[in-house]
């Protein structure tokens, strides 16, 4: 077992971030450096997309979960057709469905317009919006604009920032 240098939970030898507060776990205290979360990881090929031509946007509707460790905060949205992702943006009138902006977005490298979840005949898929920090499913960087299909239980960081997602 391993000791969280955030919130003190002990956590299984190999995860890489607290199951408690989110943090992640192998950073040491005396870093001055805050390393990125998987950066080894975006090194490896990521999933293969679905085809674009093959998506189709119906209608109909899902609920899904988002559980935000960081900020202990879950968030129940219904996709009907998509779901916004990012930081809301007052000034231009812009405010996503799912905002980040209370837990800690901007400094945990949330665009403004990061991603977008849509509902298709495949299922929900992400879709990263060239966002400047990156959007990664599951321990591996997405490519921008590519559809990746979307199951329960989930891990997506946008930026730095870890969500677990839950389709029912």
């Amino acid at each position: 077992m391993i000791k969280c240098i955030e919130c003190g939970a002990n956590q299984f030898e190999g995860a890489l971030f607290c199951s408690e507060c989110g943090r992640f776990l192998l950073e040491t205290p005396e870093q001055t450096t805050t390393p990125l979360p998987f950066t080894q990881f975006g090194r490896l090929p990521s999933p293969p997309p679905l085809l674009k031509e093959d998506v189709k946007i119906i209608t109909g509707h899902k609920t899904i979960t988002f559980a935000i460790p960081n900020s202990r905060r879950r968030s129940k949205l219904e996709l009907q057709q998509e779901i916004r992702v990012g930081r809301s943006d007052t000034s231009a009138g812009y405010i996503p469905e799912l905002d980040l902006t209370d837990d800690q977005g901007a400094a945990l490298g949330v665009s403004r317009q990061h991603a977008v979840i849509r509902l298709t005949a495949q299922g929900a898929v992400l879709i990263d919006l060239n966002s400047t920090n990156g959007t990664y499913l599951n321990n591996f960087r997405i490519s921008p604009g590519q559809p990746y299909l979307l199951k329960h239980g989930d891990e997506i960081q946008f930026g730095e920032l870890l969500v677990h997602i839950f389709i029912h």
